[in-house]
């Protein structure tokens, strides 16, 4: 249990939903009312709320409210005498500003989307084009790929034949345009963006959700239009995401993108190799890719894909001769690219292919391997 002591820099839910920061506490032993400031995207608008209307979510009290904990001396019964009257409470016009503010501040303000579309829309560039600019016109933000938010550079040795990161090293890209952050596809798809949300536990949307808010002046509850995870051919079965329903209340779920105890996180503590000469993340130093090399970018994400799924270690190397360990029974799996792989890179129960992985992340739990 915290103790009910607002602070100055506290983030703050308020009517409805919407989130605030505590700007002024000087009324709170007195009247029970703080001033808060909601960010809309354009402007500040402060509005001042009793306590009984304003909410905490729960990753900021875990992250943020330690210092609150409360304790056997702090609780101490109060009576108010029956003469006291408390000031007025501020009206419900007041509190409904929000709504006010709401209907002036861009509507979808202050939130990050990253969009892919899946392979069966024709003209995806076109689709992908127009809800992007219906993103940009209600005050999103276009984000074009998750290391854009998300750093997971790793390191290069072996000439820029090994690339090895941790997933204690993935960590947030603070922006103050952005709070939080969604996916959004016409339909369930196994493209690397898609995937990564999946692992991080970030909610996989339908465009219709951005469509509809547009055309009703008016933010959807997202949580009705969630996309499956995916068709998973193991289980023959397209099957349901696991997401924090909550997702997007407190920017600790962000800042703090590998806490996220929803995501399934099936590689924890593991260590992983990956044996393709394609799987290589290309180096931030080059910058002019070829068409051959650009052909070749989603394979290159697979390596931070399994990375997001909770490995406490990923190498990516084209030939296991150039892993960093020679005895191939030290890596939890040896990840290759194809089930035919499977004997030629590397032999042993713990080498599999990418297509069993991504079912795994699909499923939400590991899967027993495919005999051969």
């Amino acid at each position: 249990m915290r103790l009910c002591k607002l602070l100055e820099g506290d983030q703050v839910l308020v009517h409805p939903n919407q989130k605030a920061v505590v700007v002024d506490t000087s009324r709170f032993d007195s009247d029970r009312i703080v001033a808060v400031e909601i960010d809309n995207g354009e402007e500040l608008d402060r509005l001042e709320v009793e306590i009984q209307d304003i909410k905490v979510a729960s990753r900021t009290l875990n992250s943020a409210w330690t210092d609150r904990m409360l304790t056997v001396e702090d609780v101490r019964p109060v009576v108010r005498p029956h003469a006291l009257k408390s000031s007025p409470s501020p009206s419900k016009m007041t509190l409904g500003s929000t709504a006010s503010a709401k209907s002036v501040r861009r509507l979808l303000g202050k939130t990050g989307f990253v969009v892919t579309m899946s392979p069966r829309v024709g003209h995806w560039a076109k689709e992908k084009d127009r809800i992007m600019q219906a993103i940009k016109a209600v005050g999103g933000i276009v984000i074009d790929n998750w290391t854009d938010i998300f750093s997971m550079d790793g390191t290069y040795s072996q000439g820029n034949k090994r690339w090895v990161a941790a997933y204690k090293d993935i960590s947030c890209i603070v922006r103050n345009d952005i709070q939080r952050v969604f996916l959004l596809s016409d339909d369930a798809n196994a493209k690397p963006k898609y995937l990564i949300a999946l692992a991080l536990g970030i909610p996989c949307l339908d465009t219709n959700w951005v469509v509809k808010s547009v055309g009703d002046g008016k933010e959807k509850d997202w949580q009705q239009y969630l996309l499956p995870a995916g068709f998973c051919e193991s289980l023959d079965a397209r099957v349901s995401q696991l997401v924090d329903l909550d997702w997007g209340n407190s920017d600790e779920h962000l800042r703090d993108i590998t806490g996220n105890q929803v995501a399934s996180k099936l590689f924890a503590n593991k260590r992983i190799l990956c044996v393709a000469p394609d799987y290589v993340p290309i180096a931030k130093a080059k910058k002019n890719y070829s068409d051959a090399e650009k052909a070749k970018e989603a394979a290159r994400m697979v390596p931070r894909i399994i990375l997001t799924m909770g490995a406490s270690s990923v190498e990516a190397v084209p030939d296991v001769k150039y892993a960093s360990s020679k005895d191939l029974t030290e890596y939890d799996y040896i990840v290759v690219k194809d089930r035919g792989d499977i004997g030629h890179v590397a032999s042993g129960s713990n080498c599999v292919h990418f297509g069993w992985v991504k079912d795994c992340l699909m499923a939400g739990r590991l899967l027993p391997q495919p005999v051969d």
